[in-house]
């Protein structure tokens, strides 16, 4: 049964954890995420969508084929948009993708630095939020659109500055 106090603490969690930005789709079908919670600079979600770069964005990619933690610098070599650069140039430079579930209902956790690689204690939280998320979402395709809307909206009160 999907918590919407649950996922409220673990955004919680994620946003107070440190000074990284990130993005968490939950519940990817089809491509397309059934929540996506970002803090991510608004000027990089405008220019993000106004570019479709999630076509040539090589860290969904491999977050939809694969489970697991990714550091970026490992996905470089596939950026042949230079999205990844065009990423660093909004202060995304340093990141890691998470990517737990099964094939029909994936969570990717997206989190990054614009000065340092995360450590190894960070990556380790959210690789566990990650997962968290994906455990307490369980069964989000049958929630009411009412229950839905107040789980959107818990992503407007992150942090984007």
């Amino acid at each position: 049964m999907v918590s919407v106090n649950k996922v409220r603490n673990i955004l919680r969690d994620l946003n107070d954890h440190t000074g990284w930005r990130f993005a968490v789709g939950v519940r990817i079908r089809f491509a397309n995420p059934t929540l996506l919670f970002q803090t991510y600079p608004q000027e990089w979600i405008d220019y993000y969508n106004d570019k479709a770069l999630i076509f040539t964005d090589p860290t969904i990619r491999w977050g939809l084929t694969h489970t697991g933690v990714c550091d970026w610098d490992e996905l470089r070599a596939d950026d042949e948009a230079g999205m990844m650069k065009q990423a660093a140039e909004h202060g995304l430079r340093f990141g890691i993708v998470v990517s737990v579930g099964d094939v029909a209902s994936r969570t990717l956790g997206f989190f990054c630095h614009a000065d340092r690689p995360l450590t190894a204690e960070e990556i380790a939280f959210a690789a566990d939020r990650v997962q968290q998320m994906h455990d307490a979402t369980e069964g989000l395709g049958e929630v009411s659109e009412d229950k839905l809307n107040d789980l959107r909206a818990i992503g407007a009160g992150l942090r984007h500055d």
